[in-house]
């Protein structure tokens, strides 16, 4: 007959797997923000690289787009959140790796724990 601790046992470890499988989805979902981000903020340094000084370049804030007279500050205030933004990619990838080895880990318990209560069920 199966232990009762043991039922116990796997249901807080399957717990454990949900939770962790929901924090590897939200951290694949800031990655494809960030990404996006990353990739929009690219698209706009190419675009400045080929604007010629002197021309007006207006930056949005929200519902507002005001001009920016410095464009070399602006290229550079974007070159800064484009590499911070790599960086936070990085280490949320690191972040899903870990997740995902311990999920693995988790999985594997789960299974040598369920197959052991079930061939001692059967004896």
């Amino acid at each position: 007959m199966v232990e009762p601790n043991i039922n116990a046992y796997l249901q807080n470890q399957l717990k454990q797997a949900q939770d962790i499988q929901a924090q590897i989805e939200q951290i694949a979902n800031q990655r494809y923000q960030l990404d996006i981000k990353v990739k929009e903020i690219d698209r706009t340094l190419k675009e400045l690289s080929s604007v010629k000084d002197g021309t007006p370049i207006y930056k949005n804030v929200g519902p507002v787009l005001y001009k920016i007279d410095d464009k070399n500050k602006l290229v550079s205030d974007l070159e800064e959140q484009k590499e911070l933004s790599q960086m936070r990619l990085k280490t949320l990838e690191n972040q899903q790796k870990s997740l995902e080895e311990k999920y693995k880990e988790l999985e594997e318990t789960i299974q040598k724990r369920y197959e052991e209560a079930s061939n001692k069920k059967q004896n």
